[in-house]
């Protein structure tokens, strides 16, 4: 039985987790199957592996949700690695969610070991948003490392609430930089979110990172952080608060506390007009560097 199972009623599933697998080799393939059976092993969920129309990719024990149409090459105009996209990898969630009568979807990246204690938490109130932070662990010992605070990897969202809120976010790449603080920044900003970066709720195995930004979407990623460049400076603001505040041993109020402080969404009628000039020299900027890279305009 897993960790905690008994605690969550056998009724029907009252939660949505998806996450997207790929034909990994190797330790990143051990990892992926690691993160797979950790999300067989939960109660009171139904788990999906959302996937490309074309060519899906099965994983053991997920049922396959083959409805991506969209590719990080479509929508960067770049020849690189196919990856989905994450706006519509949500909007596949929250419509599916909604075809089960599920009031909630929740993303996971796909080497997450998730814990029957995140789905109790995320299922413990009715908020728009759950966000979590993982912690790192070694693989080979198992020993807890640190949480990993400069990012996050679990996203629990309303249908309603995406439904009501879902242009606020722009189409960045799966397993590109920003999007996570991005969208992070737009959930406590403009929903009832909250943001759990204490607990050691999910873990992931350490690892060497990829190349970051990546040489085929790196500067598609840095025009979007561009036009959301207010919500990822929210996001910068509370991170350094956040490492100051664990440097001096605050406690998870005062941390609390910090966040409301920080993501608040009132933009002055002259930091909207200086954000539409950054947003035309970025779109600028990516259109002169495609041109100049040879890939179209």
């Amino acid at each position: 039985m897993p960790v905690n199972a008994a605690r969550v009623p056998p009724d029907r599933p009252r939660l949505l987790i998806g996450t997207h697998t790929f034909a990994a080799e190797g330790d990143s393939a051990r990892r992926q199957a690691a993160g797979v059976a950790s999300l067989c092993a939960l109660g009171g969920v139904e788990i999906v592996n959302v996937q490309f129309e074309r060519r899906p990719h099965h994983a053991d024990g997920l049922p396959t949700l083959p409805v991506l149409r969209g590719t990080s090459n479509d929508i960067a105009g770049r020849s690189g690695p196919t990856k989905p996209i994450m706006s519509e990898m949500f909007d596949a969630l929250a419509a599916h969610a909604a075809s089960r009568n599920l009031a909630s979807f929740c993303f996971t990246n796909a080497d997450i070991i998730f814990s029957q204690d995140a789905v109790d938490w995320m299922l413990s109130a009715p908020r728009d948003a759950f966000v979590l932070s993982r912690q790192d662990f070694d693989g080979r010992t198992g020993t807890p490392a640190t949480m990993e605070v400069a990012g996050t990897d679990v996203f629990a969202i309303s249908t309603r609430w995406w439904a009501a809120n879902r242009t606020r976010f722009r189409p960045y790449i799966a397993g590109e930089g920003g999007w996570d603080n991005v969208y992070t920044a737009v959930l406590l900003c403009h929903g009832d979110a909250v943001l759990e970066n204490r607990r050691p709720l999910v873990r992931h195995e350490i690892h060497p990172p990829g190349p970051m930004p990546s040489p085929q979407f790196g500067e598609y990623v840095r025009m979007l952080c561009a036009l959301d460049a207010r919500y990822f400076s929210l996001w910068c603001t509370y991170w350094d608060g956040l490492l100051r505040l664990r440097t001096a041993k605050a406690g998870a109020d005062e941390e609390a506390a910090w966040a409301r402080e920080v993501f608040v969404w009132k933009p002055t009628p002259g930091e909207r007009l200086f954000q539409a000039g950054r947003n035309v020299k970025a779109r600028l900027r990516y259109r002169w560097w495609k041109l100049r890279a040879g890939e179209g305009s």
